[in-house]
């Protein structure tokens, strides 16, 4: 991963109304990761914090400062006489270099490079959600679409019941109250579905939002998405609980940034120790004046600097960097623990969506075998409309059931990869 250059925006070309087609989950997890702002912010963060990095390296290196001066003098002679005015001018050099502090310059650089650690693994976590935030938004469009297919295939199921009621109607076998309740009925389910496509709208418009596209622009997903594999029960709770502790980019942050405070503390501790430091200085010296030679000076010397007395200004320093040392530790801690409760949430979320599942299978294939039933025996004339009506109600309860434990199943599944810190696996989605 480069440090010195942002992710590439998403190309401006595309006009605001136009649709934006993807052929993968991964596709469109990336140009979120490229059109997000908040991927973008944490990338200018951390590009901060790595020019903060070499800004402390520099320490290490000697200074060198140039000048040029101009410089006019007149003064009095011993005797009190004015003497003539001077013009002086040149260049001049100074070096200064630290030899020797105690490990102030190390520990400060030590600070900075775990800030910058914790930086690169609090960018990671920002990438992770964006990831989880586009997947559940795309798990909830899939839940909206399996509905808005559920009640259609209901009202397609009761228009053909209500054109069966019209002809046993016209061969007077059935009364019109039987017409009329089969209308009712259709109208009913009209209206479901009218609610199931404002839901898949309003889905549609929050994937769009999570993956960074204008909402004046239509989204195509040209993809299958080939679901994750079940939990199998060799997936023990305590190994991902083990993962998450060692994989979770926030928690190691947490940890990098208490080290970095630590170092801190250090680099003001050695800071209360003498300092040796090499100063040189070089210059030559020329004249306006007429008859004058130029000179040239320099001068070489060590210098230590024992700070002897500063009000305490650095012992509170190190005071406050061993308390926040401490108070990110007991942070790195409750987080340990949040994390702990996020990833056995999301394990027995996972197992009992499974379940649902294969619960929901088995309600589905009697449901749709009563309701063909239900079908034959009243187009045969030996059922009645209400046993009819009451089965296609219960397989569209079961059409909904299959869509949404489909739905959970593979949103509980993200919370799980999400809470362990994996990067997903749906993400890598096979286009058909």
């Amino acid at each position: 991963m480069r440090l010195d250059a942002l992710p590439a925006p998403v190309p401006a070309s595309v006009a605001p109304n136009d649709s934006v087609r993807f052929t993968s989950l991964a596709a469109m997890t990336e140009h979120a990761l490229r059109a997000r702002a908040e991927s973008r912010a944490a990338w200018l963060g951390l590009q901060a914090e790595a020019a903060r990095l070499d800004a402390a390296s520099a320490a290490n290196w000697p200074t060198l400062t140039g000048q040029i001066n101009f410089t006019q003098n007149r003064s009095l002679s011993s005797s009190g006489a004015p003497a003539p005015t001077l013009h002086r001018y040149g260049p001049s050099l100074s070096l200064a270099y630290v030899l020797y502090d105690f490990g102030a310059r190390a520990a400060s650089i030590d600070a900075q490079r775990y800030q910058l650690i914790a930086s690169l693994l609090g960018n990671n976590r920002i990438l992770q959600d964006t990831i989880a935030e586009v997947e559940a938004a795309y798990f909830a469009l899939l839940a909206a679409r399996a509905q808005v297919d559920a009640q259609a295939g209901q009202v397609e199921a009761l228009r053909a019941s209500l054109d069966a009621v019209d002809v046993r109607l016209r061969g007077g076998l059935a009364a019109r109250a039987d017409l009329l309740r089969a209308r009712a009925a259709l109208a009913e389910a009209e209206l479901a579905r009218q609610t199931a496509e404002r839901d898949q709208a309003k889905a549609d418009a929050a994937l769009k939002q999570a993956a960074g596209i204008a909402q004046t622009q239509s989204l195509v997903l040209d993809w299958t998405a080939a679901p994750p594999p079940a939990l199998e029960a060799s997936d023990v709770l305590a190994d991902l609980l083990a993962e998450a502790q060692q994989v979770r980019p926030d928690l190691r942050a947490l940890q990098a940034a208490a080290a970095s405070a630590r170092a801190e503390a250090e680099g003001a501790r050695a800071a209360r120790w003498p300092r040796l430091s090499l100063a040189a200085n070089t210059g030559r010296t020329f004249f306006l004046e007429d008859g004058r030679v130029p000179s040239t000076t320099y001068s070489v010397g060590v210098n230590l600097s024992v700070p002897l007395f500063d009000g305490g200004r650095l012992a509170a320093q190190a005071r406050a960097a061993e308390r926040d040392a401490e108070r990110l530790q007991a942070e790195a801690d409750s987080q340990r623990s949040q994390v702990a409760l996020a990833v056995v949430e999301a394990y027995y979320d996972v197992r009992h969506a499974q379940a649902q599942r294969d619960g929901v299978a088995v309600q589905f294939d009697s449901a749709s075998e009563s309701a063909q039933a239900a079908e034959a025996r009243y187009r045969a004339g030996i059922g009645s409309l209400l046993e009819l009506l009451t089965a296609q109600a219960d397989l569209a309860r079961a059409r909904q059931a299959q869509a949404q434990a489909d739905s959970d199943w593979l949103a509980a599944f993200s919370r799980l990869t999400h809470a362990v810190g994996r990067l997903p696996t749906l993400s890598s989605a096979n286009p058909p």
